[in-house]
């Protein structure tokens, strides 16, 4: 009977430390496509900012917008906003990001 138990008891805990560790493997993989993914029209300030790890204010301040705390607008409706091209705008983020990572390095 204890060794009925020990066995039940090793596989639950197999079947426990496959999902933990196969959740973990999940989130690093979806980190790790995003960490890298250009910048798109269709993505907001605050997205880019969190995907690409540079402050928020950063990327407003890149573009001449005023920071606001809740704005979710993506790039090209801010584009559209600013009556500027959404390519120049993207470039002009890219050139952020780039800029705050330089600074970040050692």
């Amino acid at each position: 009977m204890t060794r009925k138990l020990i066995l039940v008891l090793a596989l639950v805990l197999a079947i426990a430390g496959t999902f933990v560790f196969g959740v973990r493997v999940g989130r690093h993989a979806r980190h790790m496509r995003w960490q890298n993914e250009p910048i798109h029209a269709w993505m907001s300030l605050p997205f880019i900012a969190h995907t690409h790890h540079v402050p928020v204010e950063t990327l407003y301040e890149a573009i001449g917008v005023p920071y606001q705390e809740h704005d979710r607008r993506p790039v090209r409706a801010i584009a559209s906003a600013e009556k500027k091209q959404v390519a120049d705008l993207i470039r002009e983020l890219e050139i952020a990001v780039a800029n705050a990572h330089r600074a970040k390095a050692p």
